[in-house]
């Protein structure tokens, strides 16, 4: 998909008005783009939270990010990976999506407790296992699988644009602390 790889090349330049107006024409072209509305809620709430943005627009960026999460949640709450998407965005600020933490969480839970096997879902709950356990062999086995060069997670994660580096690049630093590849953090 072409669209991504331009997506791509402007969120790295920080051009993110470009990036809104690329991602606007694609989902105006393909209003049943899954792909494209978590691109652009994680595009928007990445912009939001975490880069530098002229404030004058920030009650614009905001009404996009309202506007784009309702349209999209309408037309996908029924897919469990969107949910597991854009539960993982909403957690930056679930209020520019109009949610509470309670809501948040809710999408989050649906999305991991019904499909278990996604492998982000999966890595979450070996890390959880490994904090609790720091030899668990099946944490650690699939802390080796995560890593390997034909992982689950990197296949399914690398598609996935900006959302899909962040949580890529989460799961394997996590995964190198099980492994003692990095030095462990606990949690708690």
């Amino acid at each position: 998909m072409e669209w991504k790889k331009q997506l791509n090349a402007l969120e790295k330049a920080k051009e993110w008005d470009f990036a809104i107006e690329l991602m606007e024409n694609v989902i105006k072209q393909n209003p049943n783009d899954m792909d494209a509305y978590i691109f652009m809620n994680y595009l928007l709430m990445n912009l939001l939270v975490e880069e530098d943005y002229d404030e004058s627009k920030q009650d614009h960026y905001i009404a996009l990010a309202t506007r784009y999460f309702r349209e999209s949640y309408a037309k996908f709450s029924d897919n469990l990976e969107y949910l597991y998407y854009t539960g993982i965005t909403a957690v930056m600020s679930e209020w520019f999506f109009g949610l509470s933490t309670e809501q948040r969480n809710d999408i989050l839970d649906k999305a991991k407790t019904q499909n278990p096997d996604f492998p982000p879902v999966k890595f979450e709950y070996y890390w959880n296992v490994f904090e609790k356990d720091r030899n668990n062999k099946e944490a650690l086995n699939y802390a080796r699988i995560t890593l390997s060069k034909n992982s689950p997670l990197k296949k399914v994660l690398s598609p996935m644009g900006a959302i899909g580096e962040y949580l890529l690049d989460m799961n394997t630093y996590m995964a190198e602390q099980m492994l003692g590849i990095k030095k462990y953090y606990p949690s708690s």
